[in-house]
C-alpha cells in the first residue's frame, strides 16, 4: 500500500498533468469568438462592371386610373438600389427623357420596372411591371473589347423577346463611339396595355494604368 507522502505526489503529478493538457471546450470556444477579417466591398458586391445608365425614354398607350386619364411615374429597380422619374400629369403617352444611373456589379442582375398613378390623397395606383436581363448588355460589352471597337457605330448582338424579358420586339445592342448602348421598347405586365421605351448605356470601369 502507498502511503500518505506517496498518495499526495500521486496526486500532484495527475493535477499537473490536466492543467497542461488544453481544454477542447475552451478551445473550440475561442475559435467560435475569434472576430472574422471583414470583406472588402469588392468582395462582397462582387467584380464591379461600371455604370449602367438607363434613361427612361417614353411610354405608350397607358392605361386610365384616373377619371379620363393617369398622372404617370417610373421606379427603375437593380438589386437593392431604386430610382424613379418624375411625375407626368394628366397624360397616358408621356415623355420624361430622363437619365438615372445604377452601379453594375457581379453577378448581373435583372432590371424592373413598375409604373405608378401619382395619387395625393390615397395610395399611388400600379400602372404595370417589366423586367428586362442586363447579361446580354454586358456579354455585348465583353463582345467590343474582344473587337477592339472604340469608334463609329457597330452592333455587337441582337435580342428578341424571351421569357428573360418584356421585349415588345428585337432589339439591337451597338458600340456607339466606344460606348455600349441598347433601346428597347418594354411591354407591361399585369394591365390591359402600356409600353416603355428604355435607353442603356452601361459605361464599364477602367481598367487600372489605362486611360
Amino acid at each position: 500500500m502507498k502511503n500518505k507522502k506517496e498518495e499526495r505526489e500521486t496526486y500532484r503529478g495527475s493535477r499537473a498533468k490536466h492543467q497542461a493538457e488544453p481544454n477542447s471546450t475552451a478551445l473550440l470556444l475561442v475559435v467560435l469568438l475569434r472576430p472574422r477579417p471583414k470583406q472588402c466591398r469588392s468582395e462582397q458586391m462582387g467584380e464591379n462592371l461600371g455604370q449602367l445608365k438607363v434613361t427612361v425614354v417614353r411610354g405608350k398607350r397607358l392605361v386610365i386610373r384616373d377619371f379620363k386619364s393617369s398622372d404617370p411615374y417610373v421606379v427603375v429597380k437593380l438589386g437593392s438600389q431604386v430610382a424613379k422619374t418624375k411625375v407626368i400629369n394628366s397624360c397616358l403617352n408621356p415623355v420624361w427623357n430622363e437619365e438615372l444611373c445604377f452601379s453594375l456589379s457581379e453577378p448581373v442582375g435583372v432590371l424592373n420596372l413598375e409604373v405608378f398613378d401619382k395619387d395625393y390623397f390615397k395610395t399611388d395606383d400600379r400602372m404595370g411591371h417589366a423586367h428586362f436581363s442586363l447579361h446580354p448588355l454586358v456579354s455585348a460589352a465583353r463582345l467590343r473589347k474582344v473587337l477592339k471597337v472604340s469608334s463609329g457605330e457597330t452592333t455587337l448582338r441582337k435580342v428578341v423577346p424571351d421569357s428573360e424579358n418584356c421585349l415588345v420586339g428585337e432589339s439591337s445592342i451597338a458600340c456607339v463611339d466606344g460606348e455600349v448602348v441598347q433601346v428597347a421598347w418594354l411591354r407591361l405586365c399585369g394591365v390591359e396595355s402600356g409600353e416603355i421605351q428604355l435607353k442603356m448605356k452601361l459605361i464599364e470601369t477602367p481598367v487600372a494604368g489605362t486611360r
